[in-house]
């Protein structure tokens, strides 16, 4: 199967969903402003088309160790999980503030929605948050999500933003996965693999660990869509440094790297928890 198979697919997906590292949110002022236009312009057009968007950002940690810098008398490591749990209870509130700031300007509406694996496995919490993303998304108002990282433990985390954006997805029936990363796609021999409907264990030892304040890497990417394979729903990965790298992908679908194969599938909350190990 070639990648053109998908052109259709890709441009009648109705459900976006779209992962920000958080690389794109820890750089410059001026970086991070020049990445949220471009982004912002590009889901205004997907909106505008009829299309609905989830974003879902990592960033609160980071954001966290950036303000945390601009106070006197704090010392410390910031490397620990309680580290951690406090720099995102720090940075959430200010990641929350660009995207209201920037959002704004497009009379987008947002909304927050914390999440973590305790939410999905206690009582009627996976039902109660897939009730409220279809809510949200009636209302025409743009999700955004992030872990629960404040109160998150190692033990506890889904393991990456990336691996949360794949749940994401089937949790609201999605039709494709856009991860935005700094490089053009998953590289393989130094060369860009610009189709793949598979991910074999190789790919996955090859994929780089993280490289900026993330976590995961290329290999949580190609872990989320091989996830999404699963459940026949594409993935693409994107190098977010290019400005209106998604209105790209949707006018000629030949930029990142498109992770597809079958026929998305229809998959109930039992199935859908399986795949992530949830109980």
């Amino acid at each position: 199967m070639k990648r053109e198979n998908f052109n259709q697919r890709l441009k009648n997906a109705e459900t976006i969903i779209i992962k920000v590292g958080s690389a794109r949110l820890s750089g410059s002022n001026k970086e991070i402003n020049d990445f949220l236009f471009s982004l912002v312009s590009d889901i205004r057009e997907l909106r505008e088309s009829g299309k609905k968007v989830i974003l879902v950002s990592s960033g609160a940690i980071a954001q966290g160790r950036k303000l945390i810098h601009e106070f006197d008398g704090i010392k410390g490591s910031s490397t620990s999980t309680q580290a951690k749990q406090a720099l995102a209870a720090l940075g959430q509130s200010r990641l929350m503030n660009l995207y209201e700031g920037i959002f704004s300007r497009a009379n987008i509406p947002i909304a927050q929605i914390l999440f973590g694996t305790l939410d999905l496995e206690v009582g009627r919490g996976y039902e109660n948050l897939e009730n409220t993303f279809k809510q949200l998304l009636t209302w025409n108002v743009l999700p955004i999500v992030n872990e629960n990282d404040s109160i998150a433990t190692e033990e506890l985390k889904l393991g990456d933003n990336d691996i949360l954006s794949a749940l994401v997805t089937l949790l609201v029936g999605g039709d494709l996965l856009v991860i935005l990363t700094g490089v053009d796609g998953f590289l393989k021999s130094g060369k860009k693999v610009n189709y793949m409907d598979k991910v074999s264990e190789s790919d996955l030892n090859e994929a780089k660990g993280p490289e900026g304040p993330g976590t995961g890497g290329m290999n949580t990417k190609l872990k989320a869509g091989k996830i999404l394979l699963e459940a026949g729903v594409p993935t693409v990965i994107l190098n977010g440094k290019e400005p209106h790298i998604i209105k790209s992908l949707f006018s000629e679908n030949k930029v990142g790297t498109l992770l597809a194969n079958s026929e998305k599938k229809s998959m109930n909350t039992k199935e859908i928890k399986r795949l992530f190990g949830l109980k």
